[in-house]
């Protein structure tokens, strides 16, 4: 009965751990690669909070300037899949990301039709959620706890 309970409870703790993935990383940019971005693509479900790397930035999309101005663009993930990132350039410097620029990431993932997309790509001013952040060049873009590393 015991090691039953054990067990669960390191099985309930490995779940919630890979769902979480990385809860508000204190070095943005640091991520070695998109596992966890790739894992939730594949889970379809959105993410409250998800960080990857490596990512490659394959066609920039016009800004979204309905509102609060975002910037977007879509990116490869190291299975071949496609994301789209969305970045409120309200919230900080704008990204000067191109074509074929590896960036790093970290925010929400929600499901889209049949893509996902990564969003809250920088500061939260309700501090409800961590902030998130595009990690570009050696920069931080959208946390300005982190902005000018």
């Amino acid at each position: 009965m015991k090691a039953r309970l054990i067990t669960s409870i390191l099985v309930v703790f490995a779940i919630n751990t890979t769902l979480c993935f990385a809860q508000g990383s204190d070095h943005p940019g640091k991520i070695p690669d998109d596992s966890a971005i790739v894992a939730a693509e594949k889970g379809r479900k959105t993410v409250y909070y998800v960080e990857g790397g490596n990512l490659v930035a394959t066609k920039i999309l016009p800004d979204d300037t309905s509102g609060s101005q975002h910037q977007k663009w879509q990116a490869k993930l190291s299975d071949g899949s496609m994301i789209t990132v969305v970045y409120n350039s309200d919230m900080g410097v704008r990204v000067p990301i191109k074509v074929g620029d590896h960036f790093g990431v970290g925010g929400q993932y929600i499901q889209t039709g049949s893509t996902g997309l990564v969003h809250w790509v920088h500061d939260d001013p309700k501090h409800v959620r961590p902030d998130g952040y595009v990690y570009l060049n050696g920069i931080v873009y959208g946390d300005v706890d982190h902005e000018d590393n």
